[in-house]
């Protein structure tokens, strides 16, 4: 068993040494006070998120408005802010020491409803990784986070997501390869430092122009979420790599 730490931070910062991966990757910080205030003008809209949880917990966005206050989103929850002095007071209540802070990416989205994907990437024991599935979660109705039980979103086919989204007009097989070719880097960078991990759910996204971003790398993905799709053929796919 590895003694390397599989938090959010560790895992991005092994991705980050591939230069064929760094483009895939939201500019991220451990948050401190400096750090949040140079993505925030770099970016105009951030992502702060704790370094350890699952699920969307925690999620928070900022965005800089264009009277120059703040809106902060938590949740479905809005809060504005004028100035400067009272969003670092906000993160100092709101946050603990293991934070951190990312470029916020402009997510593809379907009926104004961004989504995001889960792409399982599975190995047999001294063989190579491998795509077994993938499918797309829509965030509910008001919510930036895509995770399903915190926004009551809802599971749909990446085909389906494509062709309802801004995306519709690019070729639907062209992204889906190009999904596969960074999901498979991601994997194959990660799995030398993390030797006993056999299942990774790596969610990933398209922001409105077509490009691929990779958002997280889960060691322990919740399998059940492909049971919400009709075909349950990648389900049982998944779970026959999961048994051995």
């Amino acid at each position: 068993m590895s003694n390397l730490s599989t938090s959010k931070w560790t895992k991005y910062k092994l991705l980050r040494k591939s230069e064929k991966l760094r483009a895939y990757l939201p500019e991220t910080e451990w948050l401190k006070e400096s750090a949040f205030w140079r993505l925030l003008n770099k970016y105009q809209q951030v992502i702060i998120k704790p370094t350890g949880s699952y699920g969307g917990h925690g999620v928070i966005r900022i965005k800089k408005l264009e009277d120059s206050g703040y809106e902060l989103q938590d949740g479905a929850k809005k809060k504005r802010f004028t100035d400067q002095e009272q969003v670092n007071a906000f993160l100092k209540k709101k946050t603990g020491k293991n934070f951190i802070v990312q470029q916020r990416i402009p997510l593809a989205t379907v009926n104004g409803r961004p989504f995001d994907m889960r792409v399982m990437v599975q190995r047999h024991p001294h063989s190579k990784w491998q795509v077994t599935g993938k499918l797309a979660k829509v965030a509910g109705s008001g919510f930036i986070v895509t995770n399903i039980r915190m926004s009551s979103g809802k599971v749909v086919s990446v085909e389906h997501a494509i062709k309802h989204s801004q995306l519709k007009s690019m070729r639907s097989a062209d992204l889906l390869a190009q999904l596969d070719k960074v999901a498979l880097k991601s994997a194959a960078k990660l799995g030398p430092s993390y030797r006993w991990v056999k299942t990774m759910g790596i969610d990933m996204a398209f922001d409105k122009a077509g490009h691929v971003w990779i958002i997280e790398v889960n060691y322990a993905p919740m399998l059940e979420l492909f049971l919400k799709l009709k075909d349950k053929s990648m389900f049982r796919r998944i779970k026959s790599f999961h048994k051995k």
